[in-house]
């Protein structure tokens, strides 16, 4: 097939061929011109903020609230507190609409002391009722809470030095 094509392209005077060969090499370049103007004018993607944390880093990352030195821990002999806190525990004093105001226990700050916490639920937050017999899944869980209740808090990240969370288990006491 390409003999016989370069035969008749052979066949053809220097002019013809000089013709032939400009408009392949324009048409090469309208193709090399369209592919760059088809890659320039592609959206550019850029990541979104999500309501959750997107990688393992967010997760880990710890508050700076109750944070104390070394020397002060020393001196005040208070045992040095995990990285990572995940728990903690407290009593209900106020139900709003898509969150709890707790006071806290203060075991999720190094300075041990007790602090308001504001519990955010989410969809995914499940309350369990004593003895875990019955689960209630996102806000759901608000209605069978009182002020007053004694529970424990399980966050969706680390919350150590954090005064606002998200909730994914509250276990009532």
């Amino acid at each position: 097939m390409f003999q016989t094509l370069r035969k008749k392209i052979q066949s053809l005077t220097e002019t013809q061929q000089n013709i032939i060969t400009v408009i392949l090499v324009l048409f090469n370049i309208g193709i090399v011109i369209f592919w760059i103007n088809f890659w320039v004018s592609l959206p550019k993607t850029t990541p979104t903020k999500t309501e959750q944390p997107s990688s393992a880093a967010g997760l880990f990352k710890s508050g700076d609230i109750g944070e104390i030195s070394k020397e002060e821990a020393e001196q005040k002999e208070i045992l040095s507190l995990p990285l990572v806190i995940f728990n903690t525990f407290g009593v209900i004093s106020e139900i709003k609409t898509d969150r709890l105001i707790v006071q806290g226990s203060g075991s999720n700050f190094a300075d041990k002391q007790p602090r308001s916490l504001t519990i955010i639920f989410t969809n995914s937050t499940e309350t369990l009722t004593p003895g875990q017999k019955v689960k209630y899944q996102g806000l759901d869980g608000l209605k069978h809470l009182k002020p007053g209740m004694e529970i424990g808090i399980q966050g969706s990240e680390n919350i150590r030095g954090k005064i606002e969370f998200r909730a994914s288990i509250i276990n009532i006491f």
